[in-house]
């Protein structure tokens, strides 16, 4: 059972350490099973600067939590920690949906066939059998092996020294969430502008016979080309507007760390960056060969 919490100083620096801990490995987590098995590089998984996901943290510490009862025999802890973890992915999930009108992450293609028919392996994108099972599997081994090393560890160091660390690590970790939210909050503000932006761009040419409004990046495209024929029916400030619009924005980042990452109201926004994000890689690429060619 988890420490008290009522009791004051140290028994709270307790609380955020292991707070902290399990949300450090929990990013140590996604980062290598992104990088392994996804994008094949480092990605910085979650959406602070820092190295911690917290909603490890949050998870570790309702495991940690769990009653005597539940903890034997080891099936009843799997599965405990399977539908709590998933309940916490959840909630987690339609909160942050809420707050920036964004699904960061989305489990929708997680099925298997049957006979012709598919079925489904998730619940609305939001959790997934596979991430849920590995769950389970992840609450017995901190309740079997890493919950002694844990009291271990915290009855080694001294009172004063946890208050300490716990201040120290706390502190690190509010002014990253500040940041970190102050940039969510930019790019969901940003996004808001180049829907309003193309919206109204839609609006006023989409009966021009050279409009072409399928996408954001089109439409940029086919307003800077018939521009460059017919210049005086343009003016400088709505071309220099789209130039500024069709550039890479820092926002983009969000793509590389939730690439499942899903908005009904941003849809043509989202699309716009990973048009972005793909030109990047062209570029790189182009420039990589030609080096390569320039070094033969």
């Amino acid at each position: 059972m988890l420490m008290n919490l009522y009791l004051p100083g140290v028994e709270l620096s307790k609380l955020c350490i292991v707070f902290l801990f399990f949300s450090f490995v929990g990013w140590i987590c996604e980062v290598a099973y992104v990088g392994i098995f996804f994008e094949h590089k480092f990605v910085n998984r979650g959406f602070l600067f820092g190295p911690i996901c917290p909603i490890y943290g949050c998870g570790g510490i309702l495991i940690l939590s769990l009653p005597a009862e539940f903890q034997q025999p080891l099936l009843k802890l799997f599965l405990v920690g399977l539908l709590l973890c998933s309940v916490v992915e959840y909630i987690v999930s339609v909160a942050l949906e809420h707050m920036f009108h964004t699904k960061w992450w989305d489990y929708s293609n997680k099925k298997i066939t049957v006979h012709g028919h598919d079925i489904r392996l998730n619940i609305n994108g939001r959790v997934c059998l596979q991430n849920s099972i590995l769950f389970g599997i992840m609450t017995v081994i901190v309740i079997r092996f890493v919950q002694p090393l844990i009291w271990d560890m915290l009855a080694f160091i001294g009172d004063l020294y946890l208050q300490i660390i716990a201040a120290v690590l706390s502190a690190a970790f509010v002014i990253d969430a500040a940041v970190s939210v102050h940039k969510l909050v930019d790019f969901s503000v940003y996004m808001a502008r180049i829907k309003e932006f193309s919206d109204s761009l839609r609006e006023r040419y989409q009966h021009e016979i050279w409009f072409r409004g399928g996408s954001i990046s089109e439409m940029f495209a086919s307003i800077k080309e018939h521009a460059a024929v017919e210049r005086e029916k343009f003016s400088n400030a709505l071309i220099e507007k789209i130039e500024r619009a069709d550039k890479h924005h820092p926002a983009e980042s969000y793509l590389h760390r939730f690439p499942t990452m899903k908005s009904a109201a941003y849809k043509d926004s989202i699309a716009l960056f990973r048009q972005h994000m793909k030109d990047s890689l062209a570029e790189k690429k182009a420039a990589f060969e030609a080096k390569r060619k320039a070094g033969k």
